[in-house]
């Protein structure tokens, strides 16, 4: 079958619908049929590495009690004033903590720019149906880069535009003085924080949205033609521009599989924990008295051993859950395939390769 091109993707474009059960197949072959534990290994850990074979959390604060000082002279309390904090105390480890910091931001920017360059190791994997590491780095380093750089710059941009989106606003009603006396403009205060939150959504899906074009369909054209971010988009648009509902309806799609595969994997992953800190509960308990029992005390040789049997404990859990997450990965990256190659013409020719040439039977030679 041929494109609207002349290559060898498909006779027409695939729906979002219709991505799925090819991309599940395409899933139970590379995974199933059949089973390869060093290959569900190594897309295990790139997984972990791109963020898509692992699920988020989110995290909170602390509450606190603070003793605020008096900032009237009959006693009432301040809203907003600080607490007391002895700052003589934390001086002598500032430089430590700044250290640490700056050793966090570098690790994150190493991380960040390790999984722009595994995400064409991730695409090159499920559409090959092969997983190597040797040699991927370099093969894919350039293309990385360049993604790289864009995630950088996209994040600065949604930083520039978020400052703008709500500063702007703000700053027009604190001119038209509605912070002043906010009881007299209270309609006025809880309109605009509506419209001020439903603007803040609208932005947040829009550079969502960007992000997810340049991490599903520019990587594919950037691998197949090894171009740069910025040409992948120049490609990218006229598609996006022929085919506007057909995208949309793959957002759509997109966000409905993932809130399924996050439900789960989720359960399998957290099931599979429980199962896992049974016994290593059990070992925890029969270690601490078994130290006390030795007469082992907290000290700085068993606190160092301590931190580093939690860490290799939290990598083990990581690990474990890239392993369960691996079909979730191959089969978004199967999908993502479908979609694009069934109207990109590369990634269609690698995807759908023609069949073989059949070639006529033998007639059977009559010996006379």
């Amino acid at each position: 079958m041929t494109n609207r091109e002349g290559g060898t993707a498909m006779a027409k474009p695939l729906s979002a619908v219709d991505c799925i059960a090819p991309a599940f197949t395409q899933t139970r072959k590379q995974l199933f049929a059949p089973f390869r534990w060093g290959r569900w290994a190594r897309l295990a850990l790139i997984g972990i590495i791109t963020g898509e074979g692992a699920g988020g959390g989110g995290g909170g604060f602390p509450g606190g009690n603070f003793n605020f000082p008096n900032a009237h002279p009959r006693g009432r309390r301040a809203l907003f004033a600080l607490p007391n904090f002895e700052w003589s105390k934390v001086l002598p480890y500032l430089p430590w903590i700044l250290a640490g910091v700056v050793l966090l931001l570098v690790l994150v920017f190493l991380w960040i720019y390790a999984a722009s360059v595994f995400r064409f190791v991730l695409f090159d994997s499920v559409l090959h149906d092969r997983c190597q590491f040797q040699g991927s780095w370099t093969r894919w380093e350039p293309c990385g880069r360049s993604y790289f750089l864009w995630s950088l710059a996209l994040g600065a941009l949604a930083m520039a535009g978020f400052a703008v989106v709500v500063g702007v606003p703000l700053l027009l009603a604190w001119r038209a003085g509605l912070f002043h006396h906010p009881g007299e403009h209270l309609a006025a205060l809880i309109l605009g924080g509506a419209a001020l939150l439903f603007l803040l959504v609208a932005y947040a899906v829009l550079v969502a949205i960007i992000g997810l074009f340049a991490k599903d369909f520019c990587v594919p054209i950037m691998a197949m033609e090894n171009v740069g971010v910025l040409d992948a988009w120049h490609r990218l648009l006229p598609m996006l521009g022929a085919e506007k509902m057909a995208f949309a309806g793959y957002v759509l799609m997109k966000i409905v599989l993932a809130i399924g595969a996050a439900i789960i994997f989720g359960i399998t992953t957290l099931l599979a924990l429980i199962l896992l800190l049974i016994p290593l509960g059990i070992a925890g308990v029969i270690g601490f008295f078994g130290g006390r029992a030795i007469g082992l005390t907290l000290n700085a040789a068993t606190i160092s051993i301590l931190v580093a049997l939690g860490a290799i404990m939290l990598a083990g859990f990581i690990y474990l859950a890239g392993l369960i997450n691996t079909p979730a990965t191959v089969f978004f990256q199967s999908y993502v395939l479908h979609f694009i190659g069934s109207r990109y013409e590369p990634v269609g020719a690698a995807l759908f390769p023609p069949p073989p040439e059949s070639i006529p039977p033998l007639e059977p030679q009559v010996n006379h």
